[in-house]
């Protein structure tokens, strides 16, 4: 297999990935909405404070570890395409990383 080959394959699954994780992720986020709305319904003014607040933080944690996700996938497509040009960053960081603690 040629090298364009391998980055078009390798792309493709980084996408493929990356959109499922995101859509699963938007799922979940929008699951824990409708169950928020649901019971926001259903009780009193106290409790829905107390209910929003629990619905504002599952949404920044959700959107926390799809950014997550994302960003490994992007980094690992990224990663990919810099090794088959000859381009090792992750050893340059790792040396760094490496020279600035003392290793």
């Amino acid at each position: 297999m040629s090298d364009n080959t391998l980055i078009i394959i390798g792309l493709v699954i980084g996408l493929l990935f990356g959109m499922s994780g995101i859509a699963t992720l938007f799922n979940f986020m929008n699951m824990a909405m409708e169950e928020t709305a649901q019971q926001l319904a259903q009780i009193g003014a106290v409790s829905t404070l107390v209910l929003l607040v629990i619905a504002i933080i599952l949404i920044i944690k959700i959107r926390v570890i799809s950014s997550l996700i994302v960003g490994a996938i992007v980094g690992a497509v990224l990663n990919v395409l810099l090794e088959m040009n000859g381009i090792h960053i992750a050893n340059n960081i790792f040396k760094l990383i490496a020279k600035i603690i003392g290793i």
